[in-house]
Order: structure tokens, then C-alpha cells, then sequence
């Protein structure tokens, strides 16, 4: 999905948005997302961004509710997961942030294929990753 704020435009965006309308069911959220978008709502307010911020919010919570049965938890599992991700990554040379190994390591633990903007870094994490502008899940 992508939120109010996205200053994306163009053919590719276009066919991202029109697959998560067709294909919303088939699509998980990770609650690590739901964190990072929170804390930009939150930086939004502290700048007195406050329509930005709010319209970010609903933004979420239409996500949030879209995707309740669908959100990706993280385990003990997961974690222990993404630190080995994260150490390897950053043994390549690349510089990953915890969050990007918690969700890459989310998908890897339920088999799921994430698709991400970021395809460097969740590369680097040793996970298969689609980049939605670039190719759409098959």
C-alpha cells in the first residue's frame, strides 16, 4: 500500500495499487511497519504537521483494519532470526536496520515473500525480495 504521503506517481504506482485492490486477502502487514509508520505520524506532529499527521493516521488505520487478520507478529523466534540476518548482513558490509531484519526475518520464519521497496538491504538480509515498481507478485 502506499500512504497519503507517497509523492510516488506514475505507471508502476498505478499498477502496485490497482494489484493490493485485486489482491488485498493474499497481502500481509508486519507490525514492525505499523511501528515505523507511527513513528513518522508522531515526528509529523512534533514538526506541527498536524494535517499531514492526521491524514497519515487514517491512512493507518485503514491499513491496520484492512490487514487485522493479517498482521505479522514478531516472535522470539523472529527475533533471534533477525539478529543472525542482521550479523550477516552487516558482515557483507551493508548496513541494514534492525527493522528491515525484523521483517525480513518475519517473512523467512512463515515462508511468505516480501515484497519491498527496499530490495538492497532485504537482499543483503539473504531474503528473496520483489520490489512492486519494479516486477508485481506472481
Amino acid at each position: 500500500m502506499t500512504s497519503p504521503q507517497s509523492r510516488l506517481a506514475g505507471a508502476a504506482v498505478e499498477d502496485w495499487r490497482r494489484f493490493v485492490r485485486e489482491n488485498v486477502e493474499l497481502l500481509h502487514f508486519s507490525v514492525v511497519t505499523l511501528m515505523e509508520v507511527r513513528f513518522g505520524i508522531e515526528r509529523l506532529r512534533l514538526r506541527g504537521a498536524n494535517r499531514q499527521a492526521a491524514d497519515l493516521t487514517k491512512w493507518l488505520l485503514i491499513a491496520e483494519t484492512i490487514h487485522s487478520e493479517r498482521l505479522v507478529p514478531v516472535s522470539a523466534e523472529v527475533a533471534h532470526k533477525a539478529g543472525a540476518m542482521l550479523a550477516r548482513a552487516v558482515s557483507l558490509g551493508f548496513a541494514p536496520s534492525a527493522e528491515d531484519a525484523f521483517i525480513a526475518a518475519s517473512a523467512a520464519h512463515h515462508g511468505m515473500r516480501l515484497v519491498s521497496r527496499n530490495s538492497r538491504h532485504m537482499t543483503a538480509l539473504g531474503i528473496d525480495c520483489i520490489d512492486p515498481f519494479e516486477n508485481l507478485p506472481g
